[in-house]
């Protein structure tokens, strides 16, 4: 069961107009804010992706000392280095104000990437496929969009490149990609889930360096054993809530889920 290749690709103009027509009173419109928190945000446990609290930042380092602790290519002395305590956190850990109009927008914005962006695929009826960009060009064409919205130049790729990645532990996002989808639904347009995977990107050499294949060839080793790794971890852990959303909202489970099985159709 291969995927067919897109019989139309969206240009930007013609995904400027859906996003229009997706959101009429922007990211942060009254509509939104009562589809994923009818309770108010200031009652929203979708507050805590900005406003973590002391516990969630500490663990948060701890969880990202030991990743790159455990990184293949990390150095020597990063072994060495010491967990973050919870006293060295406090120290410099200062909560923000609430502005509800930026957060809701920006984590809005962060799961549009999610469902856009992140190899998965957003389709219409006649297999089109709503290209906004590659990882990077759906992070800027996002950030264009609040920036026209917005009416200042605040908002930069970076500022939602990797969507929820950092700050999905905080809250359950739920709610919000069922909002996207639900308004997905209703203008005729489906999503396709993938897993995503990583891949090395090998830089032509007019030289033949054979320490240099060696490594490049351990890198790919090394990164197919975490893409196995990870495919395993995902088979015991919880469906994803982008995945649970979807579901709720189209009654099934979209395309591509679960990969483990969908990849061996593919094969």
């Amino acid at each position: 069961m291969c995927e067919k290749e897109p019989t139309k690709r969206y240009m930007d103009a013609e995904c400027q107009t859906l996003f229009a027509s997706l959101f009429p009173a922007g990211f942060a419109g009254k509509d939104v804010l009562k589809e994923i928190a009818p309770e108010g945000w200031l009652d929203s446990t979708l507050q805590f992706v900005f406003h973590p609290t002391l516990e969630q930042v500490h663990w948060e380092c701890v969880q990202l000392h030991r990743n790159l602790r455990n990184w293949p290519w990390s150095g020597k002395d990063r072994l060495d280095e010491p967990e973050p305590t919870l006293d060295s956190i406090r120290a410099d850990y200062q909560d923000s104000p609430v502005d509800t109009a930026r957060e809701v927008r920006e984590l809005v914005a962060k799961c549009l990437w999610d469902v856009f962006s992140n190899e998965n695929d957003v389709v219409d009826r006649d297999g089109g496929l709503v290209d906004i960009g590659s990882w990077r060009g759906a992070a800027g064409f996002l950030a264009d969009q609040l920036n026209r919205e917005t009416g200042e130049r605040q908002y930069h790729y970076i500022d939602f490149y990797m969507g929820s990645l950092w700050v999905s532990e905080r809250a359950d996002l739920t709610p919000v990609y069922e909002m996207i989808f639900r308004r997905l639904k209703d203008r005729l347009l489906d999503w396709r889930y993938r897993f995503p995977k990583l891949s090395l990107i090998e830089f032509p050499c007019e030289r033949t360096d054979g320490r240099r294949s060696y490594e490049l060839e351990k890198m790919r080793a090394d990164l197919e054993q975490a893409h196995g790794e990870a495919m395993d971890d995902l088979k015991v852990e919880p469906v994803p809530a982008i995945v649970l959303a979807y579901s709720n909202i189209y009654g099934i489970f979209p395309h591509g889920w679960p990969p483990w099985e969908f990849n061996e159709r593919d094969d």
